[in-house]
């Protein structure tokens, strides 16, 4: 991702030209800056491996040492300290993330319209949207993919959530398709990102 903006030629000079800015993919800042985030080490390996070349003018030892010729041994400390605390803290908050995705359930419940109509209710994938997509496009999605009415609709026991509603009885095919991360379940994190687990996939046997 890159931008432009306007910089003077050079120190006190009255011209002005349009110098690309590029940001990095891992923190968002320009890569100039990514040592202000809480992310340094995962922002220098990912510029290492897209541009070496910009790797090397930020971060060889030529480029730190002109850097900390301006700044005091404590200041170098200083900086180090916080920047490890930051990457602590960020990795810290990251694992909870994951083990409450992981631990996170999906509910798959039948409900009785009628004696011969069943509506099967999808509950929990608000929890992983993003990285998937809106309800609204995964209801599209099951509705092709079953050939049948999918709508999504405010949850009655979790008032403010929505879930999806699908006409028939398709709770054991919906749960091949989210464990296998079939479309359009294949922007949903896998187990091994933190993504739900197999066990976590519950079906409510009990039809309303």
């Amino acid at each position: 991702m890159s931008a432009e903006v306007v910089a003077p030629v050079d120190a006190g000079s009255d011209r002005f030209v349009a110098r690309p800015v590029r940001y990095c993919e891992i923190c968002s800042f320009p890569y100039e800056y990514c040592e202000y985030g809480s992310s340094l080490s995962r922002c220098k390996a990912n510029l290492e491996a897209k541009d070496p070349e910009q790797f090397r003018q930020l971060y060889s030892d030529e480029a730190l040492e002109d850097k900390l010729k301006s700044l005091t041994t404590e200041q170098v400390e200083s900086l180090e300290r916080e920047s490890a605390k930051k990457e602590r803290k960020a990795a810290a908050k990251a694992e909870k993330e994951r083990a409450q995705l992981a631990a996170s359930k999906i509910v798959l419940s039948r409900v009785a319209r009628t004696k011969r109509k069943v509506i099967t209710c999808i509950h929990g994938l608000h929890q992983f949207s993003p990285p998937m997509p809106a309800l609204k496009v995964i209801a599209k999605g099951l509705s092709s993919r079953f050939a049948t009415g999918a709508s999504v609709t405010q949850s009655v026991q979790h008032p403010g959530v929505d879930e999806i509603h699908i006409q028939g009885d398709v709770a054991h095919e919906l749960v091949t398709l989210i464990v296998q991360r079939t479309k359009p379940f294949d922007a949903m994190p896998s187990e091994a990102d933190g993504g739900v687990l197999e066990k976590n996939i519950v079906i409510d046997e009990k039809a309303k």
